[in-house]
């Protein structure tokens, strides 16, 4: 037989070619599915890091506008790191509700987070606006599975908040803005941003007088 012919041995060759694209292919919906799952991971993060930022903020929206403010006091405020480097939000200025626990323009003219027996009322933020144990006036707060609250889900977050004095203008009421920036706890990546303005008429009971 003519060697040039015979075909002896050409099915074990085929069969490796076909292993090798079978291989391939396995790999690409192997990546595929670590891609899916890192994007699931990731959306799960994102969720839970909006979540945290709108119960943030939704302790403001029941406060009284003058007890919106930051606690300074023993360094609830951070000085350094990914907080005081956010420059979107972040202001050091003597303007800013953030250099200090500030009341609006009317007296007293400071505040701070004090026990609920300290008097006049609106110095201090009592446990009735509060929720789960979340003190608002903490610029920076820990969301993990040891803390009170703990995390949702189990995983890491920061939950920071700045608070600043609004633009004001001519004939306008003051204002103090609110950002909440939920980071990822291991990354400081950002996963979730909420601002919210308020004005003096911000947690005062139906009917009262205008401010």
């Amino acid at each position: 037989m003519d060697g040039r012919t015979n075909e002896d041995g050409f099915g074990l060759i085929e069969l490796l070619v076909a292993m090798i694209i079978l291989q391939v292919a396995l790999l690409a919906i192997v990546g595929s599915f670590g891609a899916g799952a890192a994007a699931l991971s990731r959306a799960a993060k994102i969720n839970t890091a909006s979540v945290l930022a709108d119960q943030q903020m939704e302790l403001y929206r029941t406060m009284p506008y003058d007890a919106i403010g930051l606690d300074v006091t023993a360094g609830q405020v951070p000085t350094t790191g990914t907080y005081v480097g956010d420059t979107a939000v972040y202001c050091a200025t003597g303007a800013c509700v953030n250099a200090g626990p500030r009341s609006n323009t009317s007296s007293p003219s400071t505040w701070t987070c004090a026990a609920a027996s300290v008097t006049p009322t609106i110095l201090y933020v009592p446990t009735s606006f509060t929720a789960n144990g979340i003190n608002p006036c903490v610029a920076h707060r820990p969301v993990t599975s040891g803390t009170t609250p703990a995390s949702p889900d189990g995983r890491s977050y920061t939950v920071d908040t700045y608070i600043q004095w609004g633009t004001l203008i001519a004939l306008e009421r003051p204002v103090k803005q609110v950002s909440i920036v939920v980071r990822d706890g291991t990354s400081a990546f950002e996963l979730a941003k909420v601002v919210g303005t308020f004005d003096c008429s911000t947690g005062s009971p139906t009917g009262s007088a205008p401010c």
